[in-house]
């Protein structure tokens, strides 16, 4: 039986996993997983430290408790990859894991996610990215608040929709002259 690591022990093998984490993520989560479990502190110091990041951090044990002990193989694991096994991770079961995880493989990350939600995907949709100031971001999450969407966490749920309901009250109203 394998001695447990100390906590500088499991800090140091998870920071140099960190460096490389698309390849290695599946180790990277054990032992994110382990160190949560022994001290809470250290996981928090080793996220801020590395390039991991808060919310990757968590992503990884996530994928790493809801895959271990299911009879898939980590080649299989690896080549789904680990942002679409996070989006499994409450889904997936001994039952369904190999039919999930091929599934993962035939689509894209957002068709994945829509599938799971049982919401259709638009193949031609179109991705926007946008970058807001603090004043900018609090007039877009009312908005989106206002028509329809809801608050997630710290992000926004039918966003998509809520724009497009106020863009389309916007294009009917009367536009004063200036």
């Amino acid at each position: 039986m394998a001695t447990a690591l100390s906590d500088e022990e499991l800090y140091s093998r998870a920071k140099e996993l960190s460096k490389d984490f698309d390849d290695s993520f599946l180790d990277l989560g054990k032992a994110l997983s382990q160190l949560k479990k022994q001290s809470r502190d250290m996981f928090r110091k080793l996220y801020q430290s590395t390039n991991l990041g808060r919310r990757k951090a968590y992503y990884l044990v996530e994928v790493y408790e809801a895959f271990r002990g299911l009879p898939v193989s980590r080649a299989k694991l690896k080549q789904v990859g680990w942002t679409k096994l996070q989006q499994l991770g409450s889904y997936v079961d001994k039952d369904n894991v190999v039919e999930m995880l091929d599934m993962a493989i035939e689509m894209s990350s957002k068709q994945l996610a829509a599938h799971l939600k049982g919401e259709k995907f638009a193949d031609n949709a179109r991705c926007v990215l946008m970058y807001f100031s603090p004043k900018q971001y609090e007039v877009l999450e009312q908005t989106v608040l206002a028509h329809g969407g809801m608050k997630k966490g710290r992000g926004l749920e039918n966003k998509e929709d809520a724009l497009i309901t106020a863009l389309k009250k916007l294009a009917k109203s009367p536009v004063s002259a200036q």
